[in-house]
């Protein structure tokens, strides 16, 4: 048997049988609702079987469950503008590169706007890693990579989704992992990257021309406060188009997991079970914690393994913190718990989303924005915190 013989529902589009392949038989493309998956050469495919005993659909890869957690906040001021939340990877990730010189594996934005995982080894290059990407990232041969880096000594940090850590770890046995450390991330699934490069393809036809950029969330960089879940087209000139949540067709679609991958509503590891060293996310248990940077973003880090208890007790000094209550945050942060629910509604959306029209797309799964409002957010993501303070004391009188 071979990877061919997995079912939609169980594939994860992760890249492992890619990666394991002896014969180089398999490689990724993409299905007819644009999410990546293997195709087998039945010309070089010898019939080993090593991409469908090795495939993490089959198997089950599970730290114990994770009972220790922490409320952070990072202290680099820098490094915690470029973060969605709280600045829990970035803080790893660069205690990682100055105490062990080591690489760090993770999800950027690339030239062509596509999402992918890279390598990099300095912490000028963090920030290609950092804030959300909102898409199913492309692995490619990452893992192979990773390997090779390890068995010639080299310590590596690597993060990414569950499932690809999943990935990782049937690429990389056991014996070789002594100085690999991973991140998983709190998952709430992955819509397409066909989707997500349509929806750029359409803003590019603006008369500001085409996107060069994009951003899931942004932050003010000129207050420390909470990062605004908006879609951030920057475009070659101009000023970006930025929509919120309800008024972009991709965000809107993803928000309401209207448009995940299949195995995404069966996924295994959306649970307290998890399977990196270290997990990070928003927290959404946060109103049980008022005095902790109120008002601010702040990120959940969970301690899996031993070996990231012994890290966290070397690089806790970098944050803020204060214990979490890790069931609490897991009856509130619903992927520590269950897979989203699918909906009726997801059966045949991507040949809606990919080939209607897509005047028609925004009119059914976004509601229009004013030129007025996208000024005024502009606006706002970017008025200095003191003016913020004094708009709403002012506010506030008014309608005392």
């Amino acid at each position: 048997m071979t990877v061919s013989d997995i079912v939609k529902t169980h594939c994860t589009g992760c890249c492992a049988c890619m990666n394991m392949c002896p014969k180089n038989a398999i490689q990724m493309v993409t299905d007819e609702e644009g999410f990546y998956v293997p195709q087998v050469n039945a010309e070089i495919c010898v019939n080993c079987g090593k991409c469908y005993s090795g495939c993490p659909g089959n198997d089950d890869h599970h730290v114990d469950e994770s009972l220790t957690g922490y409320l952070v906040r990072l202290k680099d001021s820098v490094h915690l503008k470029n973060s969605a939340s709280g600045g829990a990877f970035v803080g790893i990730a660069s205690h990682m590169i100055k105490e062990y010189n080591a690489l760090v594996v993770g999800a950027a934005i690339t030239e062509d706007l596509s999402v992918k995982h890279i390598i990099i080894e300095s912490t000028e290059q963090l920030i290609k890693l950092q804030n959300s990407k909102y898409v199913q990232s492309y692995v490619g041969n990452v893992y192979q990579q990773v390997r090779k880096a390890l068995e010639d000594g080299r310590t590596v940090l690597f993060s990414g989704t569950p499932c690809q850590i999943a990935g990782l770890y049937a690429v990389v046995p056991l014996k070789k992992r002594e100085r690999l450390y991973t991140v998983d991330l709190v998952c709430h699934g992955v819509p397409s990257p066909a989707l997500l490069r349509r929806q750029i393809e359409m803003d590019s036809k603006s008369k500001q021309g085409r996107v060069v950029d994009y951003r899931f969330r942004y932050k003010n960089p000129n207050a420390e406060s909470n990062s605004s879940y908006m879609m951030m087209m920057m475009m070659m000139r101009g000023l970006p188009l930025v929509r919120r949540t309800a008024q972009d067709v991709y965000f809107n679609l993803f928000m309401q997991g209207l448009d995940f991958r299949e195995s995404c509503y069966n996924c295994k590891y959306a649970n307290l079970k998890r399977i990196g060293d270290f997990t990070v996310g928003d927290c959404d248990s946060r109103e049980f914690y008022p005095y902790f940077h109120p008002s601010e973003s702040n990120s959940i880090l969970l301690i899996n393994s031993k070996k990231a208890a012994h890290l966290w007790d070397d690089f806790s000094v970098l944050f803020d913190f204060t214990e979490l209550d890790v069931h609490r945050e897991a009856e509130y942060n619903h992927q520590l718990n269950h897979p989203f629910k699918r909906s009726e509604q997801r059966d045949g959306i991507y040949e809606e989303l990919l080939n209607e029209e897509w005047s028609v797309i925004k009119n059914k799964y976004a509601i229009p924005q004013s030129k007025i409002d996208r000024y005024k957010l502009l606006a706002l993501l970017n008025t200095p915190a003191w003016v913020r303070k004094i708009l709403s004391k002012i506010r506030r009188r008014l309608k005392g």
